[in-house]
């Protein structure tokens, strides 16, 4: 007779109760995820449609005299805040693919290589997402609307565009989305290595902020415009995070459901046999 080993059921028992805990903390980051995707999505519109503080905070860096931001040209901002901050988060991205590759070879990348590869496939896939949505988009940039001295036609988001409007290419903000795409290392690495993903999610913010910001002095974007990038990252991001997480859960499954299905038919297939006489 082989006796229960009551260490093994401690173990067996402390696993479930952690991953029971997991669950239950997934589900609450998933609620809140949803929830604030949700009602930010609500006030990013409304700003977008009203305008109101779109105009106002343009109309800081708008030089109505002379019909033209004069920041727009400036060489120092445009080299520094759009060309250098723009190369070095593409470098930062370029890096991270090389790192994913050599992680398959390197016995000490090992550890880091889910990381490495989720952070890369958010951080591309949200950035390539808005620039595909900016090339589609009929919004124009403020420096391109009449009453800045361009010659577009503004609209609220969302609203009918009459047939013949020239696309803007403007909203989301492109530029933006370059630090906004740092943000993909806090899902990346938020479970295994916490410090690691809060660093990340702020400098992702910061530079997001900053990289927006230089294209609202600029005249390039409106404040919504960068708002919607953020969303549109932090949905990409948190979107793909939920599908390999639901990809994981269910691969580890996996053998369960085999032996299941294959009891099933087993006893299918006896049912449908006949009685042997004995």
């Amino acid at each position: 007779m082989i006796l229960p080993d009551p260490a093994a059921a401690r173990r067996a028992g402390k696993t479930d109760s952690q991953r029971d805990g997991m669950e239950h903390s997934y589900r609450r980051f998933a609620l809140v995820n949803v929830t604030g995707l949700v009602l930010s999505g609500l006030l990013f519109t409304w700003l977008a449609r009203s305008g109101t503080l779109d105009f106002w905070i343009e109309r800081q860096f708008f030089d109505p005299v002379t019909q033209r931001f004069p920041f727009k040209s400036a060489p120092h901002l445009v080299f520094l805040g759009h060309t250098v901050l723009k190369n070095v988060t593409a470098l930062g991205l370029v890096v991270a693919i090389v790192l994913a590759l050599a992680s398959i070879r390197t016995p000490a990348l090992r550890s880091w290589r889910r990381a490495l590869i989720l952070f890369c496939v958010m951080a591309g896939g949200s950035a390539y997402l808005v620039q595909e949505l900016k090339e589609v988009s009929a919004h124009a940039c403020p420096w391109d609307l009449a009453m800045y001295g361009g010659h577009a036609q503004w609209f609220p988001l969302f609203s009918h565009v009459a047939a013949g409007t020239e696309l803007g290419r403007c909203w989301p903000g492109g530029h933006a989305s370059g630090g906004f795409a740092i943000i993909a290392g806090y899902f990346a690495l938020r479970t295994r290595h916490p410090r690691w993903a809060r660093r990340l999610l702020w400098l992702g913010l910061a530079m997001g902020t900053l990289m927006g910001g230089v294209q609202m002095v600029r005249g390039a974007h409106f404040l919504s415009h960068n708002l919607w990038t953020l969303w549109f990252v932090w949905a990409t991001c948190f979107g793909i995070d939920a599908l390999v997480r639901g990809v994981f859960r269910l691969w580890g499954k996996a053998p369960a459901i085999v032996t299941a299905v294959e009891a099933a038919g087993a006893a299918a297939l006896a049912e449908e046999m006949p009685d042997t006489p004995v």
